[in-house]
């Protein structure tokens, strides 16, 4: 496709590409891609720490991204790579900023919403935590999970009675869920003081586990 469209917050970008540019792009997309299948996490799975020669393939992958990025400036996908790759690095920040950056192209996509929030919240940023997922909740006003992530940000930057709004709303969308009930009855007593007010995930889990 020799022209790209991406939304943005800033507007709307347009990208005219060659024939030739579209070609190099895919093919150092597809190389990198490549590189990382296997390497990093998607959807929760346990991958242990990388060794020198995964570092290297994970930098090679990286370069690449960043030179499609050079030939689509509006290259969501590549952003949200290079996210998971410093993810994957240990480098929570600059995950962090690259996630960040990848919303602003797809604002909508709760993918998106829900990594940038938890690697907010790794960095003890729940106040954003919770402004990004809750941002994601008005584009996306029917996935529980959305929910979820927001009452566990609310929790843990101290805003509990938004959290157990948010947990109860996740029970009512989701009702089989016997986790979002626990969450919902945790927060609540958090927000009444029978119980302390928690100070990282780990202390939720205790209770709901």
């Amino acid at each position: 496709m020799q022209q790209l469209d991406a939304s943005s917050k800033r507007g709307i970008f347009i990208v005219n590409l060659t024939p030739e540019q579209v070609e190099q792009h895919n093919k150092l997309y597809t190389e990198a891609w490549k590189l990382i299948t296997g390497e990093i996490n998607l959807d929760g799975q346990e991958i242990p720490k990388p060794n020198w020669l995964t570092r290297l393939r994970l930098n090679k992958a990286k370069a690449l991204f960043e030179k499609t990025i050079v030939i689509n400036p509006a290259g969501w996908n590549a952003m949200f790579a290079i996210g998971k790759i410093e993810q994957r690095l240990g480098h929570k920040q600059e995950a962090f900023d690259w996630l960040l950056k990848a919303r602003e192209f797809e604002p909508q996509n709760t993918s998106l919403a829900k990594e940038a929030s938890l690697t907010a919240a790794q960095l003890g940023m729940h106040e954003m935590a919770a402004r990004i997922v809750d941002e994601a909740i008005e584009l996306n006003p029917t996935d529980p999970a959305l929910r979820v992530n927001s009452g566990l940000a609310h929790i843990l930057a101290g805003h509990c009675e938004i959290a157990a709004e948010r947990f109860a709303e996740a029970s009512r969308l989701e009702p089989s869920s016997e986790l979002n009930r626990k969450l919902e009855v945790f927060a609540g007593k958090v927000s009444t003081g029978v119980l302390p007010v928690p100070k990282t995930e780990a202390d939720i889990i205790k209770f709901v586990k």
